[in-house]
């Protein structure tokens, strides 16, 4: 509840883009990926505290994204929450009410920056039956760009490298 209204107001998808705003700031990472992982990791350069918040306490990052992670001194990891509501102020966002997936009982979370990293589906379902996908809906790439149709192209987010 309430992330729309945020974004761009604290909520971001994108630390090198916006992480240098949050110096010695608090802020969150929510995911458990290598790109959660790797966020908070770079985001230790600018902020003051990261949390990492994941709904489980099995990651699907690397051993070696993991361990960087857990081993950082402004790192803490919180397992088992979830944001269920983020709280504003005048100035933008000033925390999160994270909830525990098992139980249902709830915590407030103090944070001016929240960096959601829980991963993307790429949007290539309009090209089902014409180019090439794996299972997850990426684009497979041969030499380079180029896909299974002579011609067509791919790059970005829609290819999983």
């Amino acid at each position: 509840e309430g992330e729309e209204e945020q974004k761009g107001r604290g909520i971001s998808t994108c630390a090198t883009c916006d992480g240098a705003f949050f110096r010695d700031e608090e802020i969150i990472v929510i995911g458990g990926g290598d790109s959660a992982m790797e966020e908070a990791t770079f985001l230790t350069r600018f902020a003051s505290k990261v949390t990492l918040i994941h709904r489980r306490d099995v990651f699907r990052a690397s051993k070696v994204m993991q361990e960087r992670a857990e081993n950082h001194p402004k790192i803490e990891i919180r397992t088992f929450r979830q944001v269920k509501k983020w709280l504003s102020d005048e100035k933008g966002l000033s925390g999160a009410i994270l909830e525990d997936p098992r139980d249902g009982s709830t915590e407030e979370i103090a944070c001016t920056g929240a960096f959601i990293a829980i991963g993307h589906k790429p949007i290539t379902g309009f090209l089902e039956g014409q180019i090439e996908t794996d299972d997850s809906g990426y684009i497979i790439h041969k030499d380079h760009t180029m896909t299974s149709v002579s011609g067509v192209f791919a790059a970005g987010d829609v290819v999983d490298t």
